[in-house]
């Protein structure tokens, strides 16, 4: 779990989870993994993985080429239905931590440049993708 961050809202964010990582989790509290990755992005199931382990689980698939306000609201549902805490992930956490920076950013009434330093806070510099960067920038501004 050294790879994971554990937010003030008893989530822990981070890369993708290795079995050990999810047995941790199970004993932090964890009820639910919300995973950000793409079908076939990972060789075995993240949510078989996820089952073994007794935990409630969601998809959210997303790529840098198809960034959607619609996954933002996604994340918010399944964090309004699900029983949390929550462990939110991707390949390295970026995603994961992009559309929780976003979903705070709404809720909050964040500009971009907070958005940014929230995202630094968690451990990523989502300046540093263009893709990321330019959402961001459209997502704030509406």
């Amino acid at each position: 779990m050294h790879k994971f961050k554990r937010l003030e809202d008893s989530m822990l964010l981070g890369p993708q989870p290795t079995e050990q990582d999810l047995q941790q989790a199970k004993e932090h509290g964890i009820k639910t993994v919300i995973d950000f990755r793409m079908p076939g992005e990972t060789p075995d199931s993240n949510a078989e993985m996820a089952a073994r382990h007794g935990f409630d689980y969601a998809n959210i698939p997303v790529s840098k080429a198809s960034l959607s306000a619609d996954q933002i609201d996604e994340l918010e549902r399944i964090m309004d239905e699900k029983e949390g805490p929550f462990l939110i992930h991707c390949a390295t956490g970026a995603r994961a931590a992009m559309l929780l920076s976003l979903s705070k950013a709404r809720k909050e009434g964040w500009d971009a440049e907070r958005t940014f330093q929230e995202a630094k806070n968690l451990g990523y510099n989502l300046q540093e993708s263009s893709e990321f960067a330019s959402f961001i920038q459209s997502e704030t501004s509406r």
